[in-house]
């Protein structure tokens, strides 16, 4: 019997990737914000240093910037796994 692949390319990844993150966006902000209490993570001498008169205005607090950089490492931790999946 013939097996039948077929082959995945990265536009196809991508595409599908876009679609997935495009309906859930919001959603995985939300989940993040619910079940996750970031600030219980952060020491105090980090809002020190952050927020200290010496340093430039911040336009961001500091707990929407840690959820930035885990949401990024989400997206592209499971974006490279597909890619490595594939090769």
């Amino acid at each position: 019997m013939p097996v039948s692949a077929k082959q995945l390319n990265f536009t196809d990844i991508s595409t599908e990737f876009d679609k997935f993150y495009n309906k859930n966006q919001n959603n995985l902000l939300g989940l993040l914000d619910q079940f996750i209490n970031i600030s219980d993570f952060i020491p105090f001498s980090f809002y020190q240093k952050y927020y200290s008169h010496f340093g430039r205005k911040r336009n961001f607090s500091l707990e929407s910037m840690i959820n930035a950089f885990i949401l990024k490492n989400i997206l592209f931790s499971s974006f490279y796994r597909s890619i490595d999946f594939i090769t």
